[in-house]
C-alpha cells in the first residue's frame, strides 16, 4: 500500500508538470535507462517535485514494481488453500488492472509529442483512461487487502 501510495503521488505530479512530453519514449527514457538529468536541480531534493526526468523514472520504477509485487501477490493467493472462494475472484482484479495501467500508461507516453495545445486528443483520452484505471487499481487492492483478512461482506439495509 505505501508504494501504491507514492505511485498516486508521482503520478499526481506527472499529471501536474505535463511529464508525459519529457520523456516520450519507451522503454528508455530519451535513449537511457538513468536520465542524465535525474539530478541536476539544486537542491538536490527539488528532484523529487520539479525535475520532469526524476518524476518519470520514479514513476516508471514504481510502476514495474507494483506490477512485480501484484503478479506475486495474485499467485500467491491463488496457491492458497485457505484463501476464500471471494478472495481468489478477487485477486485477479488488481492484476488486470496493473496491466492495463501499465499499457496506458506506456500508451499515453508514446503519443505525448502529439498533444495540441486546447484540443482534446488520443492524448487527453488516454491520460485520462490512466487515470480512472489507476482509481481502479486503488479501490481494488483495497477491496483485496480487506478480504485476505478473513472477514467478508455482508450487507444490510
Amino acid at each position: 500500500m505505501i508504494i501504491l501510495f507514492f505511485q498516486l503521488i508521482y503520478g499526481a505530479l506527472m499529471a501536474g508538470h505535463k511529464a508525459a512530453t519529457a520523456a516520450p519514449t519507451w522503454p528508455d527514457i530519451n535513449g537511457h535507462f538513468v536520465p542524465e538529468t535525474i539530478l541536476s536541480e539544486s537542491p538536490v531534493t527539488l528532484n523529487f517535485v520539479e525535475n520532469t526526468q526524476t518524476i518519470h523514472f520514479i514513476h516508471r520504477m514504481l510502476a514495474y514494481i507494483l506490477l512485480v509485487m501484484i503478479i506475486e501477490l495474485t499467485i500467491q493467493i491463488k496457491r492458497n488453500a485457505n484463501a476464500t472462494v471471494l478472495l481468489k475472484k478477487a485477486a485477479i482484479y488488481p492484476l488486470l488492472l496493473v496491466i492495463l495501467q501499465a499499457v496506458l500508461g506506456i500508451v499515453s507516453v508514446i503519443i505525448s509529442p502529439g498533444i495540441i495545445p486546447g484540443k482534446w486528443a488520443a492524448f487527453e483520452w488516454m491520460a485520462q483512461l490512466h487515470q480512472v484505471t489507476g482509481m481502479l487499481l486503488v479501490l481494488s487492492v483495497i477491496t483485496t487487502w480487506y478480504l485476505t483478512t478473513g472477514k467478508s461482506f455482508k450487507y444490510s439495509l
